[in-house]
């Protein structure tokens, strides 16, 4: 017979029961306080870790550093490209020695890096007249527009078949229409051989006006006698049609702009040197580099350092929390094995 039994697994016990194990719960389940403390701590140490290498990133770097020696004068420059609108006055340093001299603030020098560019713009134009004739339209735009946009400016010419004019509403304008028929030769005067309406271009117009004349006579006895008539109708109506209220006319430019723009600015800072007696560390307040530590490296590495160590005290106050725990709970465990006794 196997009697084997698997080794019980420590994931298989509950949420509560891990939580507990690992000294973030009490016996009963609840938060325990101190272990809550303890990561509290550790939240705050790396906030302020991130503000440290946030900080530490921030400094100006220059990117070029120089010592020369002009006709016995000793000079260091340190030259830093900052973008358009940073402050130059915060590249300047107290005074400070290296390698034997002690230097102080003499100059800066700026000097602006500028970038052109050029491109093809149209641009669109609108205005309102009254009329869609193209030839009266041309009077009122210019043949030229000076552009400028803040960044690129140049001088467009309009563009004569890029012109459109739509117009910009409508309205409905009534039209009198009128028609005139004659109507005859009829043997009586009598209204009944005259139509009421009749119609025009497709509207219907009523009857408004006869005119009767006398064509043809008889003679009746001794007298003439009409013996003929023609009936001249007028009739009238209204016709409906929509006419533009006015237009508007968009017309492109189209040309070449150019763009000059400062893109950078070079600072040269210089310094004047001075002997020292015993040469001394540098003191650097935009790097706070000891002499012959990259200026570059230093504020990352001192980011770096400082999230490690506040990460190594953190893990060292969970780890002193759990044996602090375990010697609590030592005691309890032999008063029991004494009572089972």
């Amino acid at each position: 017979m196997n009697n084997y039994q698997r080794p019980h697994s420590p994931f298989e016990d509950s949420a509560i029961e891990r939580l507990r194990r690992m000294g973030l719960t009490t016996e009963d389940g609840s938060p325990e306080r101190d272990a809550m403390a303890v990561f509290s701590s550790i939240f705050a140490c790396l906030l302020l870790a991130a503000a440290l290498v946030t900080n530490a990133c921030a400094l100006e770097v220059p990117t070029n550093t120089t010592v020369q020696n002009l006709n016995g004068s000793q000079q260091l420059i340190k030259t830093y490209t900052l973008p358009p609108g940073a402050d130059p006055q915060q590249l300047i340093e107290e005074p400070f020695e290296q390698e034997g001299y002690r230097y102080t603030f003499a100059e800066i020098v700026k000097e602006e890096n500028q970038v052109s560019d050029r491109k093809y713009h149209t641009e669109t134009v609108t205005l309102e007249t009254g009329t869609k004739d193209l030839g009266t339209i041309l009077t009122q735009l210019a043949a030229t527009l000076d552009y400028d946009d803040g960044t690129y400016s140049g001088v467009l010419n309009l563009d004569h078949t890029a012109i459109r004019t739509e117009a910009a509403g409508y309205t409905s304008q009534a039209k009198t229409v009128t028609a005139t028929k004659t109507i005859g030769p009829l043997d009586r005067n009598d209204m009944s051989y005259v139509p009421a309406t009749t119609v025009k271009d497709g509207v219907t117009l009523n009857l408004s006006n006869v005119d009767w004349q006398i064509i043809g006579t008889d003679l009746v006895g001794d007298a003439l006698a009409p013996a003929s008539y023609q009936a001249v109708a007028t009739y009238s109506g209204k016709s409906y049609h929509k006419v533009a209220t006015g237009y508007i006319t968009s017309a492109d430019y189209v040309g070449e702009v150019t763009r000059n723009d400062v893109e950078s600015v070079t600072y040269m800072v210089t310094y004047l040197g001075t002997e020292t007696e015993t040469p001394g560390i540098i003191i650097d307040r935009a790097s706070g580099l000891t002499a012959g530590l990259p200026g570059k490296v230093l504020p990352y590495a001192l980011g770096i350092l400082g999230a490690g160590t506040i990460a190594t005290l953190a893990v060292l106050l969970f780890r002193s929390r759990r044996a602090l725990r375990q010697l609590r709970e030592e005691p309890e465990d032999e008063s029991e094995e004494e009572e089972t006794k």
